[in-house]
Order: C-alpha cells, then sequence, then structure tokens
C-alpha cells in the first residue's frame, strides 16, 4: 500500500509542512490503516453506493463519520461530493491514460463496483495522517504461486478534506492532486507491483511527479521540494540518500522533473513499463537505467551527477521546468584555494554543495580523490548573473570506479557564485534485505578528499 501523506501548518500561508509524530507511508497491517474495501469498518455502504462512471465506481458510508456530506442537489440519490469525486477521477484518468499514455490499469474482475472499473473508497482519513492510500486486493495469485507481477489496486480518499482537518490547504485542491498522486500508483501496480513494494522513492518521487503533470497550476509538490531541500530548521536533507525510503522520497520529484525535462516526459512512463523485466526484480534504479539506456541516456550515476549539478543553481532555471519556484540550494561549507586537504563523507546517491571563492585568478581547479570502486562525480558550478536570471558554466567530471577527478574554471573572479559540487552517484547492492524491507546500498559514509586552488 502506498499513501499521500498528511501534513500539518500553523498558517494556511505555510507551503513547508511539518509532519506530525508518526506519520508513515503506510503498509497493509500497519496499525492506523485498514487495508479493506470497507475502510469505514462496520457501518455499512450506503444504498445508492457505488455511482459508477466510465472507469471508476466511488463507494461511500450510509451514515456516521466516515460519510460524505449527503447534499444532493439533483436529487438523484448521488451525493454532490461523489459526483465531483467521479468527475475529477474522470479526468486524472484522461491525462495519465491517454495524454502520457500510461498503460490503463490491471483489472479487477467483479471486485468492488462494476467490472474492471478502478473503484474509489470515501473515508475520514484525517485520523489517519494520511491524504490517501492505495492497495491491492489479497489472494490475486493461484494457491502457492508467487504473488504477480501486474496487480489490481483500489483508492481511498477522504470524504471532503476539510480545512479543519487538512489545515493550510484547499479540500478542491487537496482531492484533485491526492486523485492524481494514488491513481498514479494504482497504474504502478499494474506495471510492477514488486517495484511499488521494494521501492517505495520510486513509487511515491513519481506519483508527486504525476500530481503537477495533471494539475500544473496548484503546484502542490512545492512544499515536499521544500523539504527536500532542507530549508530552516530541517537542515541535513543532503546526508540522505535519493533512493532511500523517507519524507525525502516525496519531494525527489525534482529528479524525475530533471528527467523529464531532458529526455521527455516518456521517460518516466518507459521506466515503470521496464520495471518488470530489469534486474533485480523490484530495484527501481535497474528500471530507470534500462529507460536511460533506450532513450540514450548514460548510467544512472552519470546522469544522477549531472542532475546534481544543475541543482546546484537550479533557479537559474537549467534542467527544471519549474525551478524558479524552489528555494535555494544550501552550502556546506566553503573551500580554502590553499590546497588545503578536506574530507566529506557521503552516503550513495547523495552531493554536497560547497562554496568556492570567485576570485580573480586565471583558473580555479578543484581535486577530488573518490574511493576506488564507488561510483563518483565533480562539478565546478559557475552563475553569472542574479539567482533567477543568470546563466551557468559548469565543469564536469566522472567516474564510474571512483579515482581522481578534476574540475576548472577559467577567469572565476567573473562569477557571482561558484560551487564545487562532490557526488557519491553509487548504486551498488549487496542484495534485498526482508528482515528490514530495504535494498542493502554498499556505497555509504565514502570519504571523498578534495582540494582547492588558483592557477595563474
Amino acid at each position: 500500500m502506498r499513501s499521500r501523506l498528511l501534513t500539518s501548518a500553523s498558517t494556511a500561508a505555510a507551503l513547508l509542512l511539518a509532519l506530525p509524530a508518526g506519520a508513515i507511508a503506510a503498509h497493509p497491517g500497519e496499525p492506523g490503516i485498514r487495508p479493506s474495501r470497507a475502510p469505514w469498518g462496520d457501518v455499512g455502504e450506503a444504498a445508492d453506493s457505488p455511482d459508477c462512471g466510465a472507469h471508476f465506481c466511488v463507494h461511500w458510508a450510509a451514515f456516521g463519520v466516515d460519510a460524505p456530506s449527503l447534499a444532493d442537489r439533483d436529487g438523484d440519490g448521488v451525493p454532490d461530493y461523489v459526483e465531483r469525486v467521479l468527475a475529477v477521477a474522470e479526468n486524472v484518468r484522461h491525462v495519465e491514460n491517454e495524454v502520457l499514455g500510461w498503460r490503463a490499469p490491471f483489472g479487477d474482475g467483479t471486485r468492488g463496483g462494476e467490472v474492471d472499473k478502478t473503484d474509489i473508497y470515501l473515508t475520514e482519513l484525517a485520523g489517519e495522517q494520511v491524504f490517501g492510500y492505495t492497495a491491492t486486493d489479497p489472494a490475486q495469485a493461484e494457491p502457492g504461486a508467487a504473488a504477480p507481477t501486474s496487480r489490481s489496486a483500489y483508492l481511498v480518499l477522504d470524504n471532503d478534506y476539510s480545512a479543519f482537518d487538512y489545515p493550510g490547504t484547499k479540500p478542491g485542491r487537496d482531492l484533485k492532486v491526492t486523485l492524481a498522486h494514488e491513481y498514479d500508483h494504482v497504474l504502478q501496480y499494474g506495471y510492477d507491483a514488486l517495484d511499488v513494494e521494494r521501492d517505495p522513492w520510486f513509487a511515491e518521487s513519481s506519483a508527486v511527479w504525476m500530481e503537477d503533470q495533471v494539475y500544473n497550476d496548484i503546484n502542490d509538490y512545492l512544499r515536499y521540494v521544500r523539504r527536500w531541500v532542507g530549508t530552516g530548521k530541517r537542515t541535513g536533507m543532503w546526508k540522505r540518500p535519493l533512493t532511500q525510503g523517507s519524507i525525502k522520497e516525496y519531494g525527489s520529484a525534482v529528479w524525475n522533473e530533471w528527467l523529464t525535462h531532458h529526455y521527455g516526459r516518456p521517460i518516466l512512463r518507459e521506466a515503470w513499463a521496464d520495471a518488470a523485466s530489469a534486474q533485480p526484480p523490484g530495484f527501481g534504479v535497474a528500471a530507470y537505467e534500462a529507460a536511460l539506456q533506450a532513450a540514450g541516456g548514460g548510467t544512472f550515476g552519470h546522469e544522477f551527477t549531472r542532475f546534481a549539478a544543475d541543482v546546484a543553481e537550479w533557479r537559474t532555471g537549467i534542467g527544471f521546468r519549474e525551478s524558479s519556484l524552489y528555494p535555494d540550494m544550501p552550502r556546506q561549507g566553503t573551500l580554502t584555494l590553499d590546497g588545503t586537504r578536506r574530507t566529506r563523507h557521503l552516503n550513495h546517491t547523495t552531493f554536497s554543495l560547497i562554496a568556492v571563492p570567485a576570485t580573480e585568478a586565471g583558473e580555479v581547479v578543484v581535486h577530488v580523490t573518490a574511493p576506488e570502486g564507488v561510483a563518483a562525480g565533480l562539478a565546478l558550478v559557475g552563475r553569472l548573473g542574479s539567482e533567477t536570471g543568470g546563466t551557468t558554466v559548469q565543469a564536469l567530471a566522472y567516474r564510474e570506479e571512483g579515482g581522481e577527478l578534476v574540475a576548472r574554471l577559467p577567469d572565476p573572479g567573473r562569477f557571482q557564485r561558484i560551487t564545487a559540487v562532490l557526488v557519491n552517484a553509487d548504486t551498488q547492492i549487496s542484495g534485498w534485505d526482508p528482515s528490514e524491507e530495504v535494498w542493502s546500498y554498499t556505497g555509504n559514509d565514502e570519504p571523498f578528499e578534495v582540494t582547492a586552488e588558483t592557477v595563474g
């Protein structure tokens, strides 16, 4: 089961929202989430439920806290809110399946409402600390057989998204982006359920990216981007790997924004289409690499290094569609230009931005020694002009097996800011850890030695 997390804010103006204690991405069987097609417990389903359209069936409770408002302006027995959910769902499906070309969801047969229509269940979700979640039905394989690659799934959404329960947000917008997000999980389950379950960062970063493709004017994903950056009290986010299943995975939609900026929106659809055949099974990095190779790109590590270099000055618009809306990335210290050696420890799929003085000289040179056998990158990024109106000059080095890396920028005094980008681009794993339910990455806490100097 995947979920879009509930966040809260003290004021309506706040875009960076604080995660309440205990709010997690829900999995079947965990307290607080009922992976059931009767999410309202013992309360019966309404007599006129479900209301089915061309592709969805919306279910609601007969009464109680889980029931939506029963206001029914046209007197057809179907609450107005239910009709609204159905209309939004059809728009979401149109964009995701028809405009973007994602494969139709795996049919659920006669489960729920009408045959092979995606079911949506409305309930009171604020107490679960999520906006919505997606779940698969049990027993989708023959007895004794392995769980199938493609599985049907259904959605559970809040019954009103009231401002009281979801402070700092707007009900109509919550419904739209949550439906776009959760329906993408339904499609993901149809492509490869194992990737959804084993690599939540792949699933969640894709679903948040999808929110903005369907509803570009809402930009709800920006609050997750601010978490990803680590503004205010949330420092140290740069230490958390891109591939780590944590709150950072939602803001990692920016990785998909970068990929689609360079390779087009089909690249993410193709990654999910490749997921079931990629090896090892359930490893999102392998799915990305297959799609990148087909698109003429480099390895995951090389593309991640290019991504990190663009992030350094992303507010100039380099590499990203809406990055003028993003906060500036924080720097982790400053290099001196006297050759003094510093060591920075980096986890896999992380990078560190270090300021470099923009002094008058012939050129500035940065040397990095990365651990042998660890995919590593180095970039020097100089910005000319302002954060949002300037341009950049980059020097980039990458080595799949680590070792010595060098980057140079001529005439450093011309830049308003220079940044050295140290990248641990490694994605090597020792295998799947079933007890922790995570991939075991090997390239963590790796020492990167860096020096800087001027020449001429």
